[in-house]
């Protein structure tokens, strides 16, 4: 697994910038994968997948969940390491709709 760092930095004109980044190691887990197509191996984009742990008592708990990006891809991190997941992919079987949500006006004290 790779570590992260980032720096800001602002060129003057003419300038050449050199920097050497040193990095720990990072013990974080993650997963990445693409969703492609059964025939043709195509990539698939905007499919839903659902990330949800998994191995406790009672159903999976979701995690996260996101649409794939234009070449199918997916990612999801940091993870619990040792933790078991489930992924689950939906293509053309999710209907989305907005729900509205209206909050009701409390009643007046006193009534019944």
């Amino acid at each position: 697994m790779s570590a992260f760092t980032k720096f800001y930095f602002r060129p003057g004109e003419g300038e050449r910038v050199e920097t050497a980044v040193h990095l720990e190691p990072d013990r974080r887990s993650s997963i990445h994968g693409v969703v492609r197509e059964a025939r043709g191996g195509r990539p698939i984009a905007d499919a839903l997948v659902m990330l949800l742990a998994a191995g406790g008592a009672g159903d999976p708990a979701p995690v996260g969940q996101m649409f794939t990006d234009d070449a199918g891809q997916f990612v999801f991190g940091p993870l619990t390491a040792g933790r078991l997941y489930l992924v689950k992919v939906y293509k053309n079987a999710v209907k989305l709709r907005e729900l509205e949500i209206v909050a009701e006006e409390p009643e007046p004290a006193g009534t019944v």
